[in-house]
């Protein structure tokens, strides 16, 4: 088996910006393979030895995170984390030993039977010899689109526009798509959602306590916490409690405009030939032509027009939901925007 013949492709964003609709667009198509959330899932550990051995690379790909267990004990109380797609039921059962991070987000969109894919790709991993980390990862992407019956794959990952650095480093001929969003429609996105709450509570734990609670699984109380608060860790968790919290939206559309400011940095250090910014809106205002474009960057030889019909067919407009805060929270937030909105406004 030898390593991926395409120049690699990720699609990168600050999360909650349409990418996980593209890649799911993207694997309607015959001869894609879209992966979701392989580094994701592999943070912080993804890249941590170079050159590597097969079994080695093995540990990388299988050895559980600590948050994910952490993820697992919410999700026993009520929590909903549409990234983690493993059964639940059957995913109990890495409750003590953790449950391998490739289980839990990216095999799963692609079998009925992610174990039995897990144990095949173990199989292969651990019998590859030694070799730089990235052509390890370029053989396990071929592996699998042989094994699917694909000839063109892609990997996304949420809140990814951060790893254009690593990614670009060690993938030196990588291209990207870019997907974004208007920064006040993420923000409102954003401060429901899930896992970008559990980081957020996380910082504010963090910045009292001196301790996020989400990230391992065991969490020390502190014996000052406020009773309000009582509800948001894992021990006496309580879902109407963290998503009744009160999160303040300023902050997050600062770190919107962050994330961009400095992902933008780093892909002007990519050639611009190997970037394409694609704009949410513009996926919904005109899918057809966004999907053509899209799949023409990937490669040219990837523009079926059944899969276009089928694929623009199921976009949905989703109006936007910012402009119904309240009008001293909206100028707040468009403040907090501006930098990032700005820096958007360039690329068009």
């Amino acid at each position: 088996m030898t390593e991926s013949p395409q120049a690699p492709l990720f699609i990168v964003s600050t999360g909650r910006s349409g990418s996980t609709m593209l890649s799911e667009l993207l694997s309607l198509h015959p001869d894609v393979l879209s992966l979701s959330e392989l580094f994701n899932a592999l943070h912080p550990f993804g890249f941590r030895k170079d050159p590597i051995d097969g079994p080695d690379f093995w540990s990388v790909l299988s050895e559980p995170r600590p948050r994910h267990t952490a993820w697992l004990r919410l999700m026993e109380r009520g929590l909903a984390i549409d990234e983690f797609r493993y059964p639940l039921a059957s995913a109990l059962r890495f409750r003590e030993t953790g449950i391998p991070p490739l289980l839990a987000m990216t095999l799963p969109p692609l079998t009925e039977d992610p174990d039995g894919l897990h144990e095949e790709l173990r199989v292969f991993v651990q019998s590859l010899p030694e070799d730089r980390i990235h052509r390890q990862y370029l053989r396990v992407f071929q592996w699998l689109c042989t094994r699917f019956g694909r000839r063109f794959w892609c990997e996304r990952s949420g809140a990814s526009l951060g790893l254009v650095h690593p990614l670009s480093h060690f993938f030196p001929t990588a291209r990207f798509i870019h997907v974004f969003r208007d920064g006040r429609e993420f923000s409102v996105s954003a401060r429901r959602f899930a896992p970008m709450r559990m980081g957020m509570i996380g910082t504010l734990f963090k910045q009292r306590f001196g301790a996020a609670p989400y990230l391992t699984p065991t969490y020390q109380i502190p014996e000052d916490l406020p009773p309000a608060w009582r509800g948001l860790v894992p021990e006496s968790f309580d879902v109407d409690v963290f998503q009744r919290f009160e999160l303040p939206i300023e902050p997050i559309g600062m770190a919107w405009s962050e994330m961009i400011t400095v992902g933008l940095k780093l892909l002007e250090n990519v050639p611009a030939e190997r970037v394409l910014h694609v704009r949410y809106e513009s996926m919904l205002d005109a899918p057809h032509a966004e999907l053509q474009r899209i799949v023409r960057f990937m490669d040219p030889s990837l523009d079926d027009p059944s899969w276009l019909a089928q694929a623009a067919g199921r976009v949905r407009k989703n109006p936007p939901k910012w402009v119904n805060l309240p009008a001293d929270e909206r100028a707040r937030l468009e403040s907090a925007c501006a930098p990032g909105m700005e820096l958007l406004r360039r690329l068009s």
